[in-house]
């Protein structure tokens, strides 16, 4: 697997330079391959097998297909789905200066179905919807919008905000909304991802549970092949801005100390070579992860970064249940 880290800096470059460089890298897993494929159920291919972003449509019914990415808190599930449409060239990103062919939105925690079509049409450079119009007549004038401006693929982010109960929520019409996001004149594939209130919430309806497989994102095991490539991937960048691990096992430690959670660990890895260069340093060392790690979230009496032989703490950790 190639790995986003191998691109070199100029070997001239500045503190800042760097620091901007490492925050735009990114660590590839097993899933940016996955999701790909995962791309090619929702999307039909040309006569030379290369995909389109032509949502396949049911030749019956004339629905599209939907996909569900489910993964806890830093994961990485925003990363890898904007990171994915950037890299692929069917796909350009929609906003209401720029045209594209898809849209990416994140659904804050207040929001409801029809609030989410008004933040939609917005994006899409509608004035703003009659506030008495009701959720339907809404989401009407969102998929006018979409059909003129030819968006084929809709990623709704952090959708488990859409399934909150309280006054003036309506749940269960919520969900039934996202099913019928695939079943318009306009044809639109769709990708919900969010945590695991989402898949609990979708699942309770079998309709719309079934229109929507999981693409669940699991945490790196240590060991695993994504475990070796995170670590090659943290090496590279240290490489890259000039610094030089001096414990061979710190990536794993860094993974470790998130849970395996991806999105936390490439976080924690970068933030971490981030401050050994703005101290100066040309190694990267336990005591530097643990001030890194101990800012973010406090003392702890002990933690994967204390100055002992890793396999030795990595046990004891585990038997005394160590979280952070």
């Amino acid at each position: 697997m190639s790995h986003a880290t191998k691109l070199p800096l100029k070997t001239d470059a500045t503190t800042h330079e760097k620091i901007n460089w490492i925050g735009d890298r990114y660590f590839l897993l097993d899933r940016d391959v996955e999701l790909k494929d995962k791309l090619s159920r929702l999307f039909a291919s040309d006569d030379a097998g290369q995909l389109t972003s032509v949502p396949k449509q049911d030749p019956l019914t004339g629905e599209t297909r939907g996909l569900m990415v489910i993964g806890a808190s830093g994961a990485g599930k925003s990363a890898l789905l904007k990171r994915t449409l950037r890299k692929l060239d069917i796909f350009k990103i929609a906003d209401r200066d720029n045209m594209g062919n898809a849209l990416y939105v994140t659904v804050p925690p207040e929001a409801t179905m029809k609030s989410l079509a008004s933040r939609i049409a917005k994006e899409l450079g509608y004035i703003d919807i009659n506030p008495r119009a009701t959720s339907d007549e809404a989401w009407a004038i969102v998929f006018h919008r979409m059909s003129k401006m030819g968006i084929t693929l809709l990623v709704i982010d952090e959708t488990h905000h859409l399934l909150r109960k309280g006054p003036g929520r309506d749940v269960e019409g919520a969900i039934q909304r996202l099913k019928s996001l695939l079943q318009s004149d306009w044809p639109l594939a769709v990708i919900i991802a969010g945590v695991d209130k989402l898949r609990d919430g979708v699942m309770t309806d079998p309709e719309t549970d079934r229109r929507f497989p999981k693409f669940q994102l699991t945490r790196v095991t240590l060991g695993s092949r994504d475990a070796h490539t995170f670590a090659r991937s943290m090496q590279l960048c240290a490489e890259n801005i000039g610094l030089t691990l001096t414990e061979t096992t710190l990536p794993e430690r860094v993974l470790f100390a998130e849970d395996g959670q991806p999105g936390r660990a490439i976080n924690l890895a970068k933030l971490i070579l981030v401050a050994c260069l703005e101290a100066g340093h040309s190694h990267v060392s336990l005591q530097d992860a643990y001030r890194v790690f101990s800012a973010e979230y406090g003392e702890l009496p002990i933690s994967p970064f204390a100055n002992a032989e890793w396999s030795t703490l990595r046990a004891s950790l585990v038997e005394i249940g160590w979280t952070r």
